[in-house]
């Protein structure tokens, strides 16, 4: 069976659907991800075949120019549509289909049996209509998509289906065959019609440091900030150096992990470690809890492991997705309007007490509990020999 996974522009939306490729090619399948050019390392270092498709989009280009639209959110009962909400649209379709002629053409050349695109990807559940096989969709966030209400939310979107109609396509509803996701269904809004798969930490190639292998003096309390949400919305909305002050008042071991260039942000003593793109699925297990941007990949790697987590949110997403999981138990979430020295120490001291311990290990045995991808493997294959 040969399988083509199509990925958007940013590598953590890659990083989601990379257990179910591996998955695919254990089980014997021809595996290639479409991608833009400046992804192919990213794709390349997961052990997978590139083929880069298109020109390069830069993501955080586009999504600075639709944030103050984003920002100001949904407009409340009997209030006007924002007339400006039509940028944040036009800047999705810019993100994310520049490349559907060339997915079209890639598909009807390489010919696959299915087409699995992550859901900033929507040109590949084009290439699958165009082509005539199965097309999968895969979250990476708590998502509407893969629902009743998704559905519906599509058909309204402006020009959604103009993409299927410039082919000759005729598509309603839900173009995805289905909706495999990630998520644990405690952090999925209902009601869900989609394919389980259990979250399967990758964050990325990284050498495992030998400090790690060994057991930590102190508790140890991770502090990340991501990628997107500086290149977002500057350095300048980076918590860092603010969470590692307010931890110094705590008798715990502290891990910076930052991206390169930050190291001289964050404020240093001898309980403080800073990390340069050291991949998450390798600290977290030795850590006693996390805080971080409310990132969904970082949320659902901290809760496979079953760490306690603090959500610090500024952007739409990360505000939705800690929402989320702190209605699991499993962490406590704070708007950034709402930090201040006392609320993170109040909020810090709460995980290292032991308030969300349950809720943590709770979110940990439920997504230990979803299908392996071994298994969201079978059902691809019984789906194509139908």
């Amino acid at each position: 069976m040969r399988v083509l996974f199509t990925s958007s522009a940013w590598p953590t939306h890659f990083f989601a659907v990379v257990p179910l490729a591996w998955a695919l090619r254990s089980a014997g399948h021809e595996i290639r991800v479409a991608c833009q050019p400046s992804m192919v390392p990213t794709v390349t270092q997961a052990g997978l075949v590139a083929f880069p498709v298109g020109a390069d989009v830069d993501y955080l280009a586009i999504r600075r120019r639709t944030l103050e639209v984003e920002m100001r959110g949904r407009p409340g009962p009997g209030e006007p549509e924002d007339p400006e909400i039509g940028k944040v649209f036009d800047g999705w379709r810019e993100a994310t289909l520049g490349n559907v002629d060339e997915l079209i053409e890639l598909a009807r050349h390489w010919r696959p049996d299915l087409i699995v695109a992550d859901t900033m990807s929507p040109g590949g559940l084009v290439a699958a209509h165009a082509t005539g096989v199965p097309g999968f969709r895969h979250l990476w966030a708590p998502d509407i998509l893969g629902s009743v209400v998704g559905r519906q939310v599509l058909a309204d979107l402006p020009g959604f289906y103009e993409p299927y109609e410039k082919h000759g396509l005729e598509v309603t509803g839900d173009p995805a065959t289905a909706t495999i996701d990630p998520c644990p269904p405690s952090m999925q809004p209902p009601p869900a019609e989609r394919w389980q798969l259990r979250w399967v930490p990758y964050n990325g190639p990284g050498v495992a440091p030998a400090w790690l292998g060994k057991p930590a003096e102190r508790p140890r309390v991770c502090v990340t900030w991501g990628t997107s949400t500086a290149g977002t919305a500057g350095q300048q909305a980076s918590l860092v150096p603010e969470v590692v002050r307010a931890l110094t008042g705590f008798d715990v071991e502290v891990i910076a992990a930052v991206n390169v260039g930050e190291r001289d942000s964050v404020p240093r003593s001898d309980r403080v470690r800073v990390v340069e793109r050291l991949p998450l699925h390798l600290l977290m297990p030795s850590c006693r809890a996390i805080v971080h941007q409310g990132g969904s990949t970082t949320q659902l790697t901290a809760g496979f492991y079953g760490v306690p987590q603090l959500a610090l949110t500024y952007l739409p997403e990360q505000v939705k997705d800690g929402t989320a999981m702190a209605g699991t138990g499993a962490g406590l979430h704070l708007p950034v309007q709402e930090v201040t020295p006392e609320t993170l120490r109040d909020r810090i001291g709460t995980l290292l007490d032991g308030g969300c311990d349950d809720g943590a290990k709770a979110l940990r045995e439920e997504i230990h509990a979803q299908p392996a991808p071994s298994e969201v493997v079978t059902r691809l294959q019984e789906v194509v020999g139908r």
